[in-house]
């Protein structure tokens, strides 16, 4: 495995113009859905790159930017034990080497739910990618579906910047208890984990639900307070605009989408319909 910390260094990844690459942007404090990106990377190309990069960009709140998880040494120990064949670690001045905010037509992807919520964060996560797109030059890249809104707002970067790029949106991996895996977990105790796996219990309950989805969508949200989840939406949205919806429609693609608070960590969650 090569750790490379400069642009300019990861030429050396392209020795076959055949060659695929498959690429897995991270912001590190690696965990078992990260580790599972990288082995379908594995199983679709040739060789595998993980970046590891706590973008500053898609913070809105300076002291959860603090807070996040850095561990980059227990990072590249795991890494070493699996198929990443290359790691990327740039500072903040290689990645916005340029300082330009990447020009693209997020709307309605900006405006609705993580969009309201955490104004600018989906301009940073288009400014980071464009530029690690660029620089590690993938064929396919690949991303975790707890991010659902997320993969919504890549698709778009794909589409308008690189076409050639083949994105890989895969399913979200869960603790036994069924609480979606995240680098925030760490911050949870282990009695907030306990309670936090009622999120997607409560994810599957509403996904049973054939009605209008309103009524029980409250009633989620209490039973979560009872929890002590604060939630701060929890809906049933048509893709890939992540516009609410009332009720469930064969002809559309859906998904009920969650995002709260637990010890003042904030997690997100989904289920596709």
């Amino acid at each position: 495995m090569k750790i490379f910390y400069y642009s300019r260094t990861l030429q050396s990844l392209h020795p076959n113009a055949a060659d695929s690459i498959g690429f897995v942007p991270t912001m590190g404090a690696l965990h078992a859905g990260h580790l599972a990106l990288i082995e379908q990377a594995a199983a679709i190309c040739n060789t595998v790159v993980v970046s590891i990069f706590v973008n500053p960009r898609q913070f809105n709140n300076p002291e959860d930017l603090k807070k996040y998880p850095r561990q980059s040494k227990t990072d590249l120990l795991l890494l070493s034990k699996t198929a990443t064949n290359s790691v990327f670690i740039p500072s903040v001045d290689e990645v916005y080497a340029q300082n330009t905010s990447i020009p693209l037509q997020l709307a309605p992807l900006d405006a609705v739910l993580e969009g309201e919520f955490r104004p600018g964060h989906f301009q940073g996560v288009v400014d980071v990618l464009h530029s690690l797109f660029d620089m590690v030059k993938p064929t396919d890249v690949f991303f975790g579906l707890k991010d659902l809104q997320q993969c919504m707002v890549v698709e778009k970067l794909i589409e308008a910047y690189f076409p050639k790029i083949h994105q890989h949106n895969c399913t979200t991996l869960r603790e036994e208890s069924g609480l979606a895996m995240s680098s925030r977990n760490m911050r949870l105790s282990e009695q907030a984990k306990n309670a936090a796996a009622n999120i997607y219990k409560e994810l599957s309950r509403l996904k049973t639900n054939q009605g209008t989805f309103d009524a029980f969508l409250k009633e989620s949200t209490l039973k979560l307070a009872h929890f002590g989840i604060e939630t701060e939406y929890m809906e049933l949205v048509d893709l890939p605009n992540m516009g609410k919806a009332s009720q469930r429609d064969p002809n559309k693609r859906q998904a009920i989408v969650f995002a709260g608070y637990l010890e003042g960590v904030r997690l997100i969650d989904n289920i596709l319909l």
